[in-house]
């Protein structure tokens, strides 16, 4: 009989032989879930000892019901869907991969940039139906422009640091969190919100969703922004007010909009959205490389093995008194 059985609440990745063979370490069981609702997380979850989390809800009363969990490690980045509080309280390290994703995530906003700045995707669509010398309104160059980062974490860094050869005028940076030293280290400039939102061509979001970031794009900050910006959004849907931005994109108050994560996941099929030409959809996939999944995966189990171990993980988010 296995020493520890360790639970994948919701099955998002089709293979877990990673996982599995670094739990052997531990001889731990792995057993592969589809978790959708409290309910579910009740059924399947409580008793285990380890938890490989992904978009499962690790609410109050699920921490509160686990009995030998000592450890939930999300898998990703963000961790919004676990009550932390409860998990500190309870005795339960909650633990994520915060650097894994990094060059995968700020590729995808340039991809969402360069397809929004030249049409792309529309351009695609109706070269298919047999159109030709299409005029789908104006395009610029990239060269001399102002790129706008909203946060300076590892993924706004990695951005920064491959379009420096790129030919912006500026890269201009909000971040109240960061230093200007270390913003200016890699060329780019410390401004107050308002600043970048007025100045920047382009506007790149890579802020957590916290009660200060929530709906920071809005129908007021919107309004900052110059006609012909294009916004993208790799970070969190949250971020933006969905009515505010489809006003302004319906109403050419910006440019264009770029966007991977949204407020609802998966995107309704009758989201308004989908009947804009001036917005480029994908499906929450920025992180998704064949690298970016073997890391996520490597060391979201490492985690799991080191507090089974009684060790400490590598990337914990919250602290356990008694260890």
């Amino acid at each position: 009989m296995p020493n520890f059985l360790v639970v994948v609440s919701d099955n998002r990745h089709s293979n877990y032989e990673i996982e599995r063979e670094i739990l052997k370490q531990v001889d731990a069981e792995l057993r592969i879930c589809n978790c959708v609702t409290e309910e579910d997380m009740l059924r399947d979850c409580i008793n285990a000892d380890g938890i490989l989390l992904d978009m499962a809800p690790m609410t109050a009363p699920v921490v509160k019901a686990l009995r030998r969990c000592k450890i939930v490690n999300r898998y990703g980045v963000g961790y919004d869907n676990v009550d932390v509080n409860a998990c500190t309280e309870n005795g339960i390290w909650v633990s994520n991969v915060p650097d894994y994703c990094a060059q995968d995530v700020s590729d995808h906003a340039l991809a969402l940039l360069f397809s929004c700045l030249r049409q792309v995707p529309l351009r695609d669509k109706l070269v298919r139906q047999g159109e030709w010398n299409i005029n789908t309104g104006k395009s610029f160059r990239l060269a001399e422009k102002t790129l706008g980062v909203l946060g300076f974490g590892r993924i706004a860094k990695a951005l920064i640091h491959k379009v420096s050869g790129f030919g912006f005028k500026q890269i201009l940076v909000y971040d109240p969190y960061v230093q200007e030293k270390v913003i200016s280290k890699l060329g780019a400039k410390k401004v107050e919100l308002e600043t970048v939102l007025a100045d920047a061509d382009f506007i790149s979001l890579h802020m957590p969703v916290t009660s200060e970031t929530r709906g920071i794009i809005n129908r007021e900050t919107i309004g900052l922004m110059k006609s012909t910006a294009i916004l993208i959004n790799t970070g969190r849907g949250p971020l933006i007010d969905d009515a505010a931005l489809l006003e302004a994109l319906k109403q050419s108050k910006i440019g264009f909009a770029g966007l991977d994560t949204h407020n609802t996941e998966p995107l309704p099929a009758d989201s308004a959205y989908m009947k804009l030409d001036n917005v480029v959809l994908t499906d929450h996939t920025a992180y998704n490389t064949e690298e970016a999944l073997i890391e996520l995966k490597t060391k979201a189990a490492k985690n799991i093995v080191a507090v089974l171990e009684g060790k400490t993980p590598k990337y914990p988010v919250n602290r356990i008194s008694n260890i």
